[in-house]
This record gives C-alpha cells, structure tokens and sequence, in this order.
C-alpha cells in the first residue's frame, strides 16, 4: 500500500523536492519543508516489519544473532549508559527492540524489561532468552516508568498520533527516550555529499528531523516536556573524510589517525554546536493532563 503525502507531516506546510529517489525505489522523492525543515517522503510505503525486511536476508542463524548483536554493542552500550539512572527500579519498554541488546543490558538495572518488535525472527529468539515482547503496543496491558525508541520514530507513519499513543502507556511522570537520525546531518547540509545523500534516503526512512522540527512535534501534543536533548556524533571524523573522498562509509578503518577520542571529542563539540551531528536524543517527561 502506498500513501501519497503531499505537505509536511510536522506542521502541514508545503516543501520543496530536494533528492529525486530513494536508495530502494527510484519512485519515492525527499521533500524538505520549508518551515520547520524536516525531510519527509512523498510516498510513504507501509514495510511489513513482521517478514524481516530490515534483516535483508543477514540473519538466518543464532551465528548470525550474536554477530548483529557484537555489531551494535557500542550503540546498545552507550544508551544503557545515557538512561541508565532513569531506568533504576522501573519498568521498561522499548519499542523497536531488535534483538534485544539493550534489553539485555537494562536489566540489571530495571524491575521489568519488555519489547515491541515486529520482526518474528526477532521475537523469537528473545522469547528463547525469556524476554516478553509483543508485535503490537495496544497489547500492552500495563503502564512503563520508561519507554525507549531508539532509530525506531523515524520509520513511524503520522508521528504525533504516535506520541499520543505512548503517552497512554506511561506511567505519571513516565519517561520516553527518542534517538532518530538528524535530518541536519554535516553529511547533507555542510558537505553536501551526493553519495550520502543516495545512501542515507531511505524508503523505511518516513521522515528525518531536525531539532528544530522534533520539538515542534514535541510541544504540539502538549503531553509532554523535554528533560534531556542533546546531540550526538554515532560516525568518527575518518568516516565523514571517507564519505566525501571515496563515497563510502567505513573511514575508521582507512583514516586511522583520525580515531584518536580526542580529535572525535573536538570534530562532536564543533557539530553539535552548530545543529549538524549525524543523531538528536531526547528524553520527555510525560505531563499530566
């Protein structure tokens, strides 16, 4: 099924064509609004999660779950760290869960883990750890202190019904953890690299924001307030120097010398003090209503 979108999802304004083509359908084009700068599609394509297209074919054994698992680790590592106070005691929900990586480091600190996955290989395979998941949050039967999405909002169709949504599975003061790509990524907006651009334009990719337009979002519900943004740098210095000599990511491996944490500390604090990491993170509180 596909869904023709004609304004911005955010605040309904009209935007402009700026990529023609995504890296999977050459029938789907990149508008950017106007007004609040997200980029969104002009066709929206419902995935079907649940026959593990975001696997590609990668993942066929428990082999395969652990290398997956190993590859986002760093990533899986610095969330459990960044939330890891607010999750102590409490009850926690991520929507999203893949196979479980941060599920399975949150819960030395959390009362209850649980997750939302569509994916069947993934669900299966967490219920083989003793992990409850569910295909579907509306089967839910309980409230959550936190809910985590973490690269998973993006890929949701109507956002703001989203969030109301949520909001119903929070418990008071509940918080809800959004980690989405920067649509104001240095990639796109300062460097201009055509092949980012063709690899980072994405059907499963609904919409890419900017701060600018996630808070809009944000403070158009009115059920929440944000306790925590900020912004951070997923991809090293070597990897933007790659992109933009070669094409290609993986610099890391080919531009050692610029893996020093040092020189990745100084190249994030530049970024995020100009709006152009490659990832927004924000923690909301849920407001009574």
């Amino acid at each position: 099924m596909m869904k023709i979108i004609d304004r911005c999802p955010i605040c309904g304004k009209k935007g402009v064509l700026i990529h023609k083509g995504v890296r999977d359908n050459k029938d789907i084009n990149v508008y950017k609004c106007t007004f609040c700068e997200t980029k969104y599609l002009d066709k929206n394509i419902v995935m079907d999660y649940s026959n593990d297209e975001m696997l590609n074919d990668k993942v066929k054994s428990n082999e395969d779950i652990i290398k997956w698992l190993d590859n986002c680790y760093i990533d899986d590592y610095r969330r459990f760290k960044m939330v890891s106070d607010i999750c102590e005691s409490k009850k926690v929900l991520d929507f999203g869960c893949g196979f479980g990586g941060f599920l399975n480091l949150i819960k030395q600190n959390a009362s209850l883990i649980e997750g939302v996955e569509l994916g069947k290989i993934e669900r299966q395979y967490l219920a083989s750890k003793n992990i409850t998941t569910y295909d579907d949050i509306r089967k839910c039967n309980k409230q959550y202190d936190v809910i985590t999405l973490f690269h998973c909002f993006e890929h949701l169709d109507e956002p703001q019904k989203w969030l109301d949504l949520l909001w119903d599975y929070l418990e008071e003061e509940g918080y809800l953890v959004i980690e989405v790509p920067n649509g104001n990524d240095a990639l796109l907006e300062l460097y201009n690299c055509k092949q980012f651009e063709d690899f980072t334009y994405w059907s499963a990719h609904l919409n890419l924001f900017t701060s600018k337009s996630l808070e809009m979002l944000i403070n158009s519900t009115n059920k929440y307030s944000i306790f925590i943004k900020t912004q951070l740098q997923r991809y090293s210095l070597a990897n933007s120097l790659f992109w933009l000599s070669d094409g290609k990511p993986g610099g890391q491996n080919v531009y050692k010398m610029f893996n020093e944490k040092r020189i990745n500390e100084e190249y994030t604090k530049i970024l995020r003090e100009n709006d152009m990491c490659d990832t927004l993170f924000y923690v909301l509180r849920k407001r009574k209503q």
